[in-house]
């Protein structure tokens, strides 16, 4: 059996929805090898597959998830009243009606639903109250706890009082110091509310073992780590050498107390006899070295680097970090008993475990820890069956588990929605959509795999940051991802203060990120090209020429794009009625429109007909191709003709993109003046303005 779900209602950072995280049993696989019968397989744990990954940002409510859990199953008296989401408590005080008689009582609610694995050995015994007769067969289990009220009568008098009494201001003051003074029990429920009113313990169910984040608090913690492991192993695996030790501390005790006496005590005893009466004060002295005494600090741990011995207080933090992590771990599997590892559902929560690491150790963590824990398995022969949880905010760890599994599954995702934790739990269908089903199933199969493909390559260079955002922008090409990030800084005041990831992500590919940005939550703005088609020009005989229109296009009257993303949003290629943009759930499509009376139909072009007598754009223009310029612009300074002929503009750049964005950054970053600075195309512009008005902004 495994834990399944965790649901946390009123819990801290937690509300009523999206409470719920889902968790993946660390399965026991067989591994067959050659020349190996059935009895000799070896038992592996697929760490990077079978681990529970929790992400999100500082202060999403990581820690909140193992703290209820922690507290449940150790600490089930120490719940308090700052353990309640403390706007759930704000509205219930707001809602509490004095004159209505049924008011419910305030509570935090868990609900645990338990997995009884079909074929199982698991012992079952401490789930029988909770099974309804009803429900026999079926393989999952609820069980509901609920921190609530004990005096019902005395605590809606309470109420009454406080609500009729006390002004609004000092009100919600006094309502926590209501709380605080009244007496709340701990409950369990079946699936369906009844109270079982029994005594039960969840510690008899589960047990859980944290690795805290940042737990190197001594030079010498690794010493104290494996002094625990071995003194451990002494007591309850060698056991008879333990015996002989003790043996041979005994005659040790012996002869140093002979010594001891022999040479100090009595010199001692003389001193002592010139100042009182050694009737009344003599002196012994003896050797004490004892076996509790000896394991307390017999290990020294050192670093061997290139066969110099290294203090471990002298070595980086990361690789400190690193073995006492293993040493937990170690620790628990060392002292769990075999008995109970298949009649209790065992938890391991490793916190932060990036703590002091490089990104490349951190990557390579979900990786070897799998054969670390595995070695430990094999030393000690046995048959663990603990699920591994880990927290983190490290994009590089994100990434290793999704390369490493081969999957989005058993990722929980952490974002603030409406001032409260959610939880999104996410799996391959989630993030990679996939396409309609067609006649040709070994071709759909084909396209699903590459859109999956498409996913890990971008989620491995930089996409992985989107996780840890609190807005992002995805855009078409190298001069918007180039450019736009200077415009961020200069709104310091609203945008400024977040952290907005921008990522190239092709226009071509950008509904493909529908699925996975809607999962995430966060706002998330998509520039895209309005990719205009355009016919062929006409020759003087009216046929087709072989050259591309280059008329400006000042309608879009029976226009289609050829933007899969726009596409996607608006749901046909007809743009004759498009809207200035498109918002759905917590995306907006932000593209060209109309800009002095010309349909742009690339970044670039908009860019162009925005600031077509800008002098920053115009030397950009003119260093880059100084003929076309002169024929465009002539010498009479006409910039207007920039504006006239920016399609044609958009022609002459189409290779020079990069150059083009870079050196425009290059002339802004160098420009004193503000006013001179050319502006963003409104598309762009309007879209930063959404995510400022969703980040909170007036």
């Amino acid at each position: 059996m495994y834990l399944k779900k965790l649901k946390l209602n009123h819990y801290r950072k937690f509300y009523e929805e999206q409470n719920e995280i889902e968790f993946v049993s660390s399965k026991i696989k067989p591994e067959k090898k050659d020349n190996q019968t059935e009895e000799q397989q070896e038992t592996k744990i697929d760490i990077a597959t079978d681990t529970t990954l929790i992400i999100g940002k500082n202060n999403a409510g990581k820690t909140t998830i193992i703290s209820a859990l922690e507290k449940l199953i150790k600490q089930p008296t120490s719940f308090g009243v700052n353990d309640f989401n403390f706007r759930y408590l704000q509205n219930y005080l707001q809602n509490y009606d004095v004159k209505k008689e049924d008011n419910e009582l305030p509570y935090i609610e868990f609900g645990i639903t338990v997995e009884l694995e079909e074929n199982s050995d698991d012992r079952i015994s401490n789930l029988v109250p909770f099974m309804l007769v009803e429900d026999l067969e079926d393989t999952e289990l609820d069980i509901f706890i609920k921190y609530e009220v004990k005096d019902e009568t005395t605590f809606h008098e309470s109420m009454k009082e406080l609500k009729t009494n006390v002004e609004n201001v000092d009100a919600f003051d006094k309502f926590l110091k209501l709380l605080n003074e009244t007496d709340f029990t701990l409950n369990y429920y079946d699936k369906n509310k009844e109270n079982l009113e029994i005594d039960f313990k969840l510690s008899n169910l589960m047990d859980i073992r944290c690795i805290k984040a940042n737990h190197l608090r001594k030079d010498n913690s690794l010493s104290e780590a494996f002094n625990k492991i071995i003194k451990y192993r002494y007591e309850h695996t060698f056991k008879e050498q333990k015996k002989t030790i003790e043996l041979k501390l005994e005659k040790m005790n012996s002869d140093l107390s002979e010594d001891i006496n022999e040479k100090h005590a009595d010199v001692v005893e003389k001193v002592m006899a010139k100042m009182v009466s050694t009737n009344h004060m003599a002196v012994d002295l003896s050797a004490d070295i004892t076996f509790e005494k000896l394991m307390s600090n017999l290990i020294k741990y050192q670093y061997v680097d290139n066969t110099v011995k290294v203090p471990e207080d002298q070595f980086g933090l990361g690789y400190s970090n690193l073995v006492l992590i293993i040493a937990t771990i170690m620790d628990y599997i060392e002292q769990y008993p075999d008995s109970t590892f298949n009649s209790k559902i065992n938890l391991i929560s490793i916190e932060e475990p990036e703590t002091f690491m490089h990104p490349q150790m951190q990557e390579l963590f979900i990786r070897n820890i799998n054969e670390a824990i595995d070695e430990i398995l094999v030393d000690k022969k046995k048959n663990i069956n603990s699920q591994i949880i880990i927290t983190t905010h490290s994009s590089h760890i994100l990434n290793s588990k999704i390369h490493s599994s081969n999957t989005f599954d058993n990722i929980c995702y952490l974002y603030e929605k409406e001032h409260h934790a959610a939880i999104t739990n996410l799996n391959n269908e989630k993030v990679a959509p996939k396409q309609k089903e067609t006649k040709d199933k070994a071709r759909d199969k084909a396209n699903n795999e590459a859109i999956f493909n498409f996913f890990k390559k971008h989620i491995k260079y930089k996409v992985s940051e989107l996780f840890f955002s609190d807005a992002a922008i995805l855009v078409e090409g190298f001069a918007e991802d180039l450019l736009i990030p200077y415009y961020l800084e200069n709104r310091e005041e609203t945008l400024g203060q977040y952290y907005i990831s921008v990522f190239n992500i092709n226009g071509a590919h950008g509904h493909l990120y529908r699925n996975l940005v809607k999962a995430l939550g966060i706002p998330v703005l998509i520039i895209t090209d309005l990719d205009i088609k355009r016919e062929k020009a006409e020759s003087e005989d009216g046929e087709k020429s072989k050259q591309k229109n280059l008329d400006q296009i000042t309608s879009l009257e029976g226009k289609e794009t050829t933007n899969k993303t726009i596409e996607n949003f608006h749901g046909k290629k007809d743009i004759s009625n498009i809207r200035e943009w498109i918002e759905k759930d917590n995306m907006y499509l932000s593209y060209q429109g109309e800009i002095e009376g010309y349909y742009a139909t690339s970044f670039e072009e908009a860019f162009i007909l925005t600031n077509f007598d800008n002098i920053i754009l115009n030397d950009v223009l003119k260093e880059l191709k100084p003929r076309i310029y002169g024929r465009i612009v002539t010498k009479n300074n006409k910039y207007v003709e920039n504006k006239n002929q920016s399609y044609r503009w958009q022609e002459k750049l189409e290779n020079l993109k990069g150059e083009f964005a870079s050196k425009l950054l290059y002339k802004i970053v160098n420009e004193e003046c503000e006013d001179k600075i050319p502006k963003l195309p409104k598309y762009i512009a309007d879209g930063l303005t959404w995510i400022e008005k969703k980040l909170g902004g007036e």
